[in-house]
């Protein structure tokens, strides 16, 4: 059906309550990702559970629309997709569904947690609520496929005599679990097997901020206490850049500079936007990393692995050991990581041959999922 308001779609941008906007864009990205309905529908992106406390419903869409939501002629399409937050539906039914008495059921929120549903599920039954749609946008696969282009073929894993580094890890925003993957890279002495990107960004974070955070985050610890108690040396290190100097501006698009990192590399280790949160997340991080057809380790939240699956993707176990994705504690997740990375890292000349022969296919699976992909949202209730 179709699309309303298609010449007056608002970005909701709240991220900074002081520092708020409402940017008009220039196409739906969730017309172009295939959404099928059976009715009209208008249609808002927001960044997060704030938006509609800065932005009320009425501010965005007139009288007569919302009439005709509270009336079951239209949908509300919420589209939340470029973030991990829970906390938005709460928001949704707090500052929508309750403030404008618009009926649960006219409500489809897009979302990029594949686990949105269970939570949904969890707050309708305490709140003896009526559940709004809720649908699986994996909106980020449109940056791997722009990153494939127009390649028919993988750009990576080539046979050849050397390569200048074992592995890729590019880290932008200083969130925590990136700086715990560098230190630890640090005290295994593993950083310089690989491309290792991590230098000041935009959220303005350094070493001296992080490591007390750090420190408190695995409190109790032993293991993560003792690595960076004996690795401290790591905050000394200058600024680590790859490609760009500029590490303020996102990247979400692929850039060309990069490409070369992964050639020269066997496999890619993916700081995925979260970690602690136990919310899987799939980011333009893994989707590039599968349009480059690079191997990968993910450096996620417990149990993402299962939802690269379910999109019809194949991860590489047994050659890369993926316990490490089911393990809980945080702290133990990190040190089966790294443990992974030095065992690859370690392998000779005639095992990393075998090795680049077993993983090639899986990559090339991927590769061509990913080329072919045209449905990008899934029901899930």
């Amino acid at each position: 059906m179709a699309c309303l308001n298609s010449k007056d779609l608002f970005y909701l941008q709240t991220y900074d309550s002081k520092n708020t906007s409402k940017i008009l864009m220039g196409s739906n990205p969730a017309e172009n990702a295939k959404l099928k309905l059976n009715l009209d529908y208008v249609y808002i992106q927001f960044s997060g559970p704030n938006s509609f406390e800065c932005y009320p419903l009425d501010t965005v869409l007139d009288h007569h629309t919302i009439l005709k939501l509270q009336f079951k002629k239209i949908y509300l399409v919420l589209d939340n997709s470029l973030e991990y937050f829970y906390e938005s539906v709460d928001a949704i039914y707090k500052h929508i569904v309750n403030k404008y008495n618009i009926p649960a059921s006219q409500i489809v929120f897009l979302s990029g947690v594949p686990t949105m549903l269970r939570y949904t599920l969890n707050y309708c039954k305490k709140n003896n609520a009526e559940q709004i749609k809720i649908m699986w946008y994996s909106l980020f696969e449109t940056t791997g496929k722009d990153t494939i282009r127009q390649r028919k073929t993988l750009p990576t894993l080539e046979k050849k005599r050397k390569y200048t580094k074992k592995f890729l890890n590019l880290n932008r925003r200083w969130r925590l679990h990136r700086p715990l993957l560098v230190t630890m890279l640090y005290d295994r002495g593993l950083l310089d097997e690989g491309y290792v990107s991590l230098a000041p960004s935009d959220d303005r974070r350094d070493w001296k901020q992080v490591w007390n955070w750090l420190s408190k985050k695995h409190y109790g610890h032993k293991e993560i206490t003792k690595i960076l108690k004996r690795s401290e040396g790591v905050q000394q290190l200058p600024p680590m850049y790859l490609d760009e100097k500029d590490l303020v501006t996102n990247r979400a698009e692929h850039q060309t500079s990069i490409e070369s990192y992964y050639q020269e590399t066997f496999f890619s280790v993916v700081s995925e936007t979260t970690f602690y949160e136990n919310v899987p997340f799939l980011s333009e991080k893994i989707f590039k990393t599968i349009a480059m057809g690079h191997p990968f380790i993910l450096v996620g939240s417990p149990n993402t692995l299962q939802y690269l699956k379910k999109l019809g993707y194949r991860t590489f176990a047994p050659y890369i050991n993926e316990h490490y994705d089911s393990i809980e504690d945080h702290g133990d997740r990190a040190i089966a990581i790294v443990d992974e990375i030095e065992r690859i890292c370690k392998l000779n000349k005639t095992e990393w041959r075998e090795w680049m022969s077993k993983v090639r296919p899986i990559a090339e699976h991927n590769y061509k999922i990913l080329y072919r992909r045209q449905q990008l949202i899934k029901p899930m209730n």
